[in-house]
């Protein structure tokens, strides 16, 4: 809202504007990828928006693997979908669910300081994982100020201009010439004077004796470093140290953190969080202002090996119950994963790059040694000795994800897919990328297909392999993951309509699957999208969705009508508020119709002019007056959406003298 002031009968005076009238409609973009996976730290089941690879890692972590499991496939599909060219993705991490998956309280690093008052001030991670118990954590006491200050003959303070000692500050105070010192806390400030002038505060406790006395302003700082990552550290300053203080400790590690790449989303979250109640506490330090050094109290768990199909999506009965995409803060039904991610209104495209993730065991191999740590000497006297064992690590366990050959589990990745295609359906606002189980031969891949029918899915295939994974190998990660920078970097250079094929997959080193002439004419008939090897990589060939609705086989035409609808639904929305008038259908008329010569113009229709290419009806054949009456305001839209060229078609022919024609045939 927008507050605008006025003259009214000769004196000012304050009124709400409404909010402004939409003069044109401009497309949604769909270019936003939302990605559901495992990762070491980072916020639960909360969308996170970044805007690149730094943001991801600096809130989610790196490449490390799962403690004795699979890789962790959610990073790797991050940095390709930037790699491709993407520019905005949400990220949303998962955890386990259940009674019997413990809770996030136990799998997160807990500290505690203990005070010179005798009680102990409890903080957490900001996240549940192992990363927590890296943190080191000390609060240092800082003097912010060194005044001279005069006790006034009734125990009053008085400070000289500039002075900053709000309500709960700890001041250090000492007589010149003595070394005797006191600290006492501000409990109330005298009335407020023009700017300059000295400032009087009363001190808690038994009045002081009057006369000069030095004052120190002492605050707290905070410093938080993360040794899981070198280099990264947050120091929080100017903190008060008692609950009246206005920059309260609690207060502040409440809040937001102003360090943030990102300020104002959920990435500006301080390291640590408080633990229960702390206004019964005051930091009141020793007279030396010695720091507090945080001790460690519970070790951060990670939960990575309970994760599976239920991390992913809410209960049934959640499930059952969705509210509208607009539903506020008292939604409080407890949506997790895939179907958080569906409540995010900004997503055009959705990637589950872990969907392959299940329950396993973490059984370590035997370990082998660390490649730096020294062999020692074998004699008999050193080997009887009690000198300390050599450092090891352990080698990394093989992967225990679902495995599609299995027909059990292909069983249960397919009711995965299944049910993220569920959420796209509801929401109809974004595409889901499915992945084509890696393994399959032609023949299963089409009794995997089988399952799906809906406009709002898209298949890939075969998986790429990305140099630089675990061990120096090459790594396989879901063809979606390309997919999805592809798609937004086409949509970002060329427009929607464009449909998103014919572009290689950077960085991708190897196919996990050949795929013949044969395997590709079929699969492209099923609907799959395939990556073909070429001479400089692979590239993606096709841009279809799993419908079997011819009007619907393409993705561009999808994700087309998908914006149209978007767009006149939220950028409309305010029309609602305006007079039914004749005026009314006109405005909304020619905003329509300025869009939709927009979108012919980037070639988004088959026609060759307005009349070939889209109709608008919003006069009174559509809004008779029965149902102006109902307060209805009825606009119908026509496009034909452009297709696509998919095929080249050459057609040889043999005169009868001898001579051949070539005739090209383009659809």
């Amino acid at each position: 809202m927008i507050l605008t002031t006025a003259r009214v009968s000769g004196h000012p005076g304050v009124f709400i504007a409404p909010p402004p009238i939409p003069t044109m409609l401009r497309p949604e973009r769909l270019d936003i990828v939302g990605f559901v996976g495992v990762a070491p730290r980072g916020p639960v089941d909360e969308p996170v928006r970044i805007g690149r690879w730094s943001d991801y890692e600096s809130l989610f972590g790196g490449f490390e693997p799962a403690p004795g499991g699979p890789v962790r496939l959610l990073p790797y599909a991050v940095a390709t979908f930037f790699r491709q060219g993407g520019q905005v993705a949400y990220v949303v991490r998962v955890a386990p669910h259940g009674e019997d998956a413990g809770g996030s309280a136990a799998a997160t690093a807990h500290f505690q300081f203990d005070l010179p008052t005798g009680n102990f001030a409890g903080l957490s991670a900001a996240d549940e994982g192992t990363w927590g118990g890296e943190l080191r954590l000390r609060l240092l006491y800082r003097v912010a100020q060194h005044v001279r200050g005069v006790v006034e003959s009734e125990g009053a303070l008085q400070l000289p201009p500039g002075t900053a000692a709000p309500v709960g500050s700890l001041l250090r105070l000492i007589r010149p010439g003595s070394s005797d010192v006191a600290l006492r806390w501000v409990a109330s400030l005298g009335d407020r004077l023009p700017r300059g002038s000295t400032r009087t505060v009363r001190l808690d406790g038994d009045p002081l004796a009057a006369g000069s006395i030095d004052v120190d302003v002492v605050t707290g700082s905070l410093q938080i470093d993360d040794l899981a990552r070198p280099g990264a550290s947050e120091v929080l300053t100017g903190l008060g140290l008692r609950p009246t203080h206005p920059r309260w400790i609690q207060a502040v590690l409440s809040g937001r953190s102003s360090t943030s790449p990102t300020p104002g989303s959920p990435t500006d979250r301080h390291l640590v969080a408080p633990i229960g109640d702390w206004t019964h506490l005051d930091f009141t330090p020793a007279p030396s202002l010695m720091p507090l050094v945080g001790k460690r109290t519970q070790d951060g768990a990670d939960r990575s090996h309970l994760i599976d199909a239920g991390a992913f999506f809410d209960p049934e009965q959640v499930a059952t119950s969705w509210i509208d995409e607009d539903a506020g803060p008292d939604d409080r039904d407890p949506h997790v994963g895939v179907d958080r991610m569906g409540r995010v209104r900004e997503i055009g495209l959705l990637c589950v790059p872990d969907i392959t993730w299940n329950r396993y065991v973490p059984t370590p191999l035997p370990p082998v040694r660390h490649p730096r740590v020294p062999l020692g000497c074998r004699c008999h006297a050193c080997t009887t000795a009690d000198d300390p064992e050599p450092e090891f690590l352990a080698a990394p366990d093989k992967p225990r994800d679902l495995d599609a050959r299995n027909p059990v589990d292909l069983a249960d990745l397919i009711s995965r897919q299944v049910r993220i295609i569920d959420v796209a359906r509801a929401r109809e606002r974004f595409v889901a990328l499915l992945d084509v189980p890696n393994g399959l031969s032609t023949t299963q891949i089409a009794q995997w297909r089988s399952h799906f029918d809906s406009s709002y899915a898209a298949a890939y295939h075969p998986w790429l392999a990305l140099a630089g994974g675990p061990g120096g190998r090459a790594l396989p990660i879901p063809p979606s993951a390309f997919a999805a920078g592809i798609i937004a970097a086409r949509e970002l250079e060329r427009g929607l309509p464009w449909g998103p094929a014919n572009e290689l997959a950077r960085d991708a080193v190897r196919a996990e699957a050949a795929v013949t002439d044969a395997a590709h004419d079929a699969l492209h008939e099923l609907g799959v999208n395939v990556y073909r090897a070429e001479r400089d990589g692979f590239r993606l060939t096709a841009a279809r969705t799993l419908s079997t609705d011819p009007d619907y086989r393409q993705l561009s035409v999808r994700r087309l009508m998908t914006m149209l609808r978007l767009t006149v639904q939220r950028q409309g929305a305010d029309l609602a508020f305006e007079p039914n008038t004749a005026e009314l259908r006109d405005r909304l008329t020619r905003m329509l119709t300025t869009l939709l010569r927009g979108l012919a113009r980037q070639g988004a229709f088959a026609g060759r002019s307005d009349a070939e290419s889209f109709f608008l009806h919003c006069g009174d054949d559509v809004n008779p007056p029965a149902s102006q009456a109902l307060g209805r305001l009825i606009a119908e839209i026509g496009v034909a959406p452009a297709v696509p060229l998919e095929y080249i078609l050459v057609r040889i022919a043999r005169d009868p003298d001898g001579s051949l024609t070539v005739v090209r045939d383009e659809r």
